[in-house]
């Protein structure tokens, strides 16, 4: 099969941040419907391949990589993308119904029985005919093995091409994990799935292939029964004798690794070793639109303000937002180009609808304008999640989905009761105003 007509193609294809080489030289081909199991030692990047193949990473400045990389016959990072189910997902939005249809193409058509209808055939088919009678229940009350089953059938419901899950059973009794391992069985029938798992057993079951990530690169590939039966290297019998091998990381200096290990220190290509550090932000910084819309803790709390804003500056900033109860002195970000806008929000709360509205109208007319805007709070996370899920909540994301949206990028991202609550109040204020016809707000509260 032509690399085209892979569904995901990867050739010596690494991944580092900044100066930090996570992966090295992956080479894995998935061709068709099938589950294929990740494994490999704590921290070998199994997180962060599916982070980059979702798209994620490219939330943070520092991020690069190189090699060859296709997914459904186009070049990686294009408009369409797998789809991702986090690691240690759990759900704290809406009902059981709002959850399993948020993802569906068509959720916005249906009406409300028809809703009810297509949620409980979902449910049935997921294996959750538990929910079938708790279709208003609040999602944050079920157990988490269920929250996490769920999360994996409402996304496997949008019919993603290739479905990834970040360790879905970690931390759970053995027998509350047999009906999500069930699904994801019959899942691998109908699509390709990629499982990050440290469990074997896990990965006997799953069947389909296992892979081994371990030292930047796969070590071994194969049928599930043959990678534990017969494994086809010393790395891999290593590997699953004691669940670890000990292969030095990427980028690992000579010095600081044991003699017998150096022939086995991965060679890096010029790629890995040549990166801009004017690329980089300050500590903390992360894109929700690359280029455009960012979040950032205070300038000032990590590093000097004035490193911060010098940082900011770098990575295109124009606009920062501080959401504290004293703004950047604007003065001081005229010196570096950027320009301040204030919108002051007690820590842990949440900003009024109508002058979130109003804000959220403000930077969408400045990045339609070619404007790169940064919110920030005092850690940049709290409020300044908030904030950013709202824009997606305008763009016509349903909360829950910015709210997932959002944290997939920074799970720290609306850290508080009340700043879910808001999240839901303006998605319905919005639909609301909507339906009406009704206009924008316009408040006189907020400094712009």
């Amino acid at each position: 099969m032509s690399a085209s007509q892979r569904i995901l193609s990867l050739r010596d294809f690494g991944v580092a941040f900044g100066e930090r080489v996570v992966l090295n030289a992956v080479d894995l081909d998935i061709e068709g419907p099938g589950v294929l199991v990740l494994m490999g030692p704590v921290g070998t990047g199994k997180s962060t391949l599916l982070r980059t193949l979702a798209g994620i990473n490219q939330a943070v400045p520092s991020f690069r990589t190189w090699g060859e990389a296709a997914y459904a016959g186009a070049p990686l990072g294009g408009e369409r993308a797998p789809a991702l189910v986090a690691q240690n997902a759990r759900l704290l939005m809406s009902s059981v119904l709002e959850n399993i249809v948020s993802n569906l193409p068509s959720r916005s058509g249906l009406t409300p029985a028809a809703k009810r209808e297509v949620g409980m055939r979902l449910l049935a088919e997921a294996g959750l005919d538990a929910l079938l009678d708790a279709l208003d229940r609040p999602v944050v009350e079920l157990p988490l093995a269920v929250q996490r089953h769920l999360a994996i059938a409402r996304t496997a419901a949008a019919e993603p091409l290739l479905l990834c899950i970040d360790e879905p059973t970690a931390g759970l009794e053995r027998l509350d994990c047999q009906p999500m391992l069930r699904f994801l069985r019959e899942q691998g029938d109908k699509r390709a799935v990629i499982v990050v798992s440290h469990n074997q057993q896990d990965a006997r079951e799953l069947g389909g292939r296992t892979a081994l990530l371990a030292g930047g690169a796969i070590q071994s590939c194969a049928p599930a029964g043959d990678f534990f039966e017969a494994p086809a290297s010393p790395v891999a019998a290593d590997f699953v004798r004691t669940g670890s091998c000990s292969l030095p990381s990427p980028g690992a200096k000579p010095e600081d690794i044991d003699e017998a290990m150096l022939p086995f220190l991965p060679v890096l290509p010029e790629a890995a070793t040549h990166y801009v550090r004017e690329s980089l932000g300050p500590r903390g910084f992360l894109w929700l639109k690359k280029g455009l819309l960012a979040g950032t803790p205070r300038p000032g709390i990590v590093q000097d303000i004035e490193y911060d804003l010098d940082a900011l500056a770098r990575v295109g900033v124009t606009t920062l937002v501080s959401l504290t109860t004293r703004p950047v002195d604007p003065e001081l970000l005229a010196g570096y180009g950027i320009r301040g806008l204030w919108m002051p929000i007690p820590d842990m709360h949440a900003p009024g609808l109508d002058e979130a509205e109003q804000m959220c109208r403000r930077i969408a007319a400045l990045m339609a304008d070619g404007e790169a805007v940064a919110y920030h709070c005092r850690a940049g996370l709290g409020r300044t999640g908030t904030m950013l899920a709202s824009h997606l909540i305008m763009e016509g994301q349903p909360a829950l989905q910015a709210l997932e949206s959002v944290r997939r990028i920074e799970p720290r991202w609306v850290q508080s009761d009340e700043q879910i609550r808001f999240l839901e109040r303006f998605s319905e204020s919005l639909s609301n105003r909507q339906k009406r016809g009704g206009q924008p707000a316009v408040v006189s509260n907020v400094n712009l």
